[in-house]
């Protein structure tokens, strides 16, 4: 979704007079509580990316839902071989997740479903076709959604 050309190479892998919407992911770990321990969660949130941006990223505007609030466990404690042991049972368990929470827009990226009737502001009926498009995160979250190493370059 990066450029317009996106936009055209994805209406031309569906049916004419069909639209596409786009959607994007948001990811930012966040503090639960105040000065009462190591409480976090992670949200994932999720908008469209037909609306324009000056409505999306305000709050008040309400663009956006919350597709789940996944909670960050405590800091590891252990021998190295524990830690390394309990991180990668944390990856599992987070992919897992991951796939669970985006299993309902699984069926549009492998082309099983087909498109949904929507209805649109100007009263008509729409085929429409949701398509993950975007996720927006920092690098250490893309790293973890990726299963990559937080050092690494995410190219290589």
């Amino acid at each position: 979704m990066n450029s317009a050309d996106w936009g055209w190479d994805m209406q031309d892998q569906i049916p004419p007079g069909d639209t596409v919407v786009p959607l994007i992911c948001s990811s930012d770990e966040t503090p639960l509580t105040n000065n009462s321990g190591d409480k976090k969660g992670w949200p994932i949130s999720l908008t469209l990316g037909n609306i324009h941006w000056s409505i999306r990223t305000r709050p008040k505007w309400q663009a956006q839902i919350i597709l789940a609030l996944l909670p960050i466990p405590p800091k590891l404690q252990g021998t190295p071989t524990e830690r390394l042991s309990i991180k990668k049972s944390r990856s599992i368990m987070l992919h897992d997740t991951m796939h669970k929470v985006m299993s309902p827009l699984r069926q549009y990226q492998e082309g099983i479903s087909t498109a949904e009737l929507w209805n649109c502001a100007n009263g008509k009926t729409r085929r429409c076709w949701p398509i993950l498009a975007s996720w927006v995160a920092n690098h250490m979250e893309h790293a973890n959604l990726m299963a990559t190493m937080l050092n690494s370059c995410p190219r290589c």
